[in-house]
């Protein structure tokens, strides 16, 4: 997801192949003679470059014609055939050639890699070229923007010409009368208004009526967050309607980013009306991951991020808080944990919990929880060694916990589980919990006579039996709570529909994880990408928005994806968010 709070955010959606400027191909005189009509050849004129935004050869099998489309900046990792000899000095036409010479390849990349496969979409340092039967769109030149930049772009929007001003003593007329909207309209107020401005005088916007339909409507998955906004340019009361409360606060986002401060004037005004928009989300799940195991954040500072995610309406707060660095959480059943702590003032209360939730779910954002595991959770091992495998693995990265049990044959490391699973799920009351699963160090397991010895006792042959082992029961405790699991693609990879229906299966390596677990009928989350990493905040925004378009012209359309409920940019700390608009895609 980059600048944290401020987003780039440009107009894509028109264009789904997105590709630079097109350069035409050199004739070439086969291909001409091999032409089968006009429309063909006008689209082979003369170039300097062979980087054309398409390019057509003849099908060696009389059928018709080639084309290879050009996605830049672009590849697709793990799906390698082999490598011509010339590498990143081939040329286009020796890789074309190539690659239609060999009946596995589907593409190829300009570091002379021929692909078998487009599974693995993700940005990369070279180009990619794939084989079609059709050639590649022209760019469509994006559209104007609006005389106000609403983020993201509404579904529908109009929009007039007319100067209106805007009382700063604006008032909020709800029905039915609610205090969190009343709240939330509060909020927004001294959002819009910051400046001293001088009186607006007649015929300014002083009244805003909103109008929620359900306004006890719970916020969970797929709530309701529609809302239609319009502002008439004569100062007569503008109009909110939704829904649900959080339709309305959506709403009342976007009327702040229409009131400006007219330094001229000295005072509040809206540059362009009326304005009459329609708008929901694409996707009910929009969020960022916060990691406060590695970067610990006060409550404070998570306020103001959860703050900062309605501006763009983002409406979820990933919260990944515990990890193998510290544990800075409380837990009454396992009290010795946050003596992992970075330090005994870096640490949150199980109260501390509920009360992030309810900031956030007073701003139409839900906090889902992380507490991963087998791996990346030996900082438990800190005060409880017993809960490791052996000394030498404790706390040490992502070695797994034990599944020995100990001598009274008591499964130690998932009655801890347990215990904390129940403490975090009392306190977070969304029915989704993270549970991690991801870069399980299994050396630990093979390499401990006792574990060795237990795998033995239960009929495991590999240490991935014991991965599974892990992930069924974990999993089958948080079912029990309530709760749908949320596991990183690894745990799909290994285990594919062993598991349970409810789990969701959240892509961070592979676009093909997401595309291979949707088909087979489970939610999904794409958060693909080491771009949203901080260490990538030069990456121009370019590359950014190349990974979402290549990925939807690929697989958006696929009748599977229906299970998709989220697209969304992967990292730790950084402010990542993910959102798609019938026009644009935000992030």
């Amino acid at each position: 997801m980059h600048n944290f709070f401020l987003f780039f955010f440009f107009f894509w959606w028109t264009d789904p192949n997105p590709a630079p400027t097109p350069k035409y191909y050199k004739m070439r005189l086969a291909l001409l003679a091999l032409a089968v009509g006009a429309s063909i050849a006008s689209r082979l004129g003369k170039h300097k470059s062979h980087f054309s935004q398409h390019s057509a050869s003849s099908n060696r099998d009389g059928e018709g014609q080639t084309y290879w489309w050009k996605y830049s900046n672009m590849d697709a990792e793990n799906e390698d055939i082999s490598q011509l000899p010339c590498k990143a000095d081939c040329t286009i036409a020796e890789l074309e050639t190539a690659c239609s010479a060999d009946s596995n390849c589907v593409a190829f990349n300009t570091h002379g890699w021929l692909k078998k496969s487009l599974a693995d979409m993700s940005t990369d340092s070279c180009d990619l070229y794939v084989k079609k039967t059709t050639p590649q769109p022209s760019p469509t030149p994006a559209p104007s923007p609006p005389p106000i930049p609403f983020w993201p772009i509404p579904v529908s929007l109009s929009i007039g010409s007319s100067y209106l001003k805007v009382d700063p003593g604006l008032t909020f007329s709800m029905s039915p009368s609610n205090p969190d909207l009343a709240a939330y309209a509060a909020r927004t107020k001294n959002l819009m208004f910051q400046h001293t401005a001088s009186a607006p005088g007649a015929g300014a916007l002083s009244t805003v009526n909103i109008n929620v339909a359900n306004p006890s409507a719970p916020l969970v998955l797929g709530v309701d967050e529609s809302y239609n906004l319009t502002i008439p340019s004569d100062g007569s009361p503008a109009t909110i309607t939704a829904a649900t409360n959080y339709g309305a606060y959506w709403g009342l986002q976007t009327l702040a980013q229409a009131v400006r401060f007219d330094f001229n004037a000295r005072g509040y005004a809206i540059p362009a009306t009326p304005i009459h928009i329609s708008d929901a989300p694409k996707f009910s799940w929009r969020g960022i991951l916060i990691d406060t195991d590695r970067h610990w954040l006060s409550l404070p500072t998570i306020y103001l991020i959860i703050d900062s995610l309605t501006y763009s309406k983002m409406n979820i707060l990933h919260w990944h808080i515990v990890d193998w660095q510290s544990w800075p959480l409380e837990s009454v059943s396992v009290p010795g944990l946050w003596n992992k702590s970075w330090s005994p003032r870096e640490r949150y209360t199980l109260a501390d919990i509920s009360l992030v939730v309810e900031y956030a779910r007073a701003r139409g954002v839900r906090v889902v929880p992380e507490f991963d595991t087998p791996g990346h959770a030996s900082s438990m091992c800190f005060a409880y060694p017993e809960l490791c495998p052996s000394p030498s693995c404790s706390y040490s990265g992502n070695s797994p916990l034990t599944p020995v049990p100990d001598a009274n044959g008591k499964p130690v490391a998932l009655n801890a589980i347990q215990n904390v699973l129940t403490e975090i799920a009392t306190n977070s009351p969304d029915e989704f919990f993270h549970l991690g699963g991801d870069e399980v160090d299994q050396s630990c397991w093979k390499d401990t006579p006792a574990v060795q010895d237990w795998m033995k006792t239960q009929g495991y042959n590999t240490t991935d039996d014991v991965y599974e082992y892990f992930v069924e029961k974990v999993d089958a405790m948080t079912i029990a709570l309530g709760k749908s699991p949320v596991r990183w693609e690894e745990v799909w990879k290994h285990f594919g529909t062993d598991l349970d229906k409810k789990t969701v299966i959240h892509a961070w390596l592979s676009s093909g994880a997401l595309v291979d677990a949707t088909s087979k009928g489970y939610r999904a989350i794409w958060s693909v990408d080491g771009l949203y990493y901080l260490d990538a905040l030069d990456e121009p925004w370019v590359s950014f928005y190349s990974q979402y378009s290549h990925f939807l012209s690929f697989h958006i359309s696929l009748p599977a994806l229906k299970p998709l409920i989220a697209i969304i940019p992967h990292n730790f700390f950084s402010i990542t968010t993910h959102r798609f608009y019938t026009q644009t895609l935000i992030f």
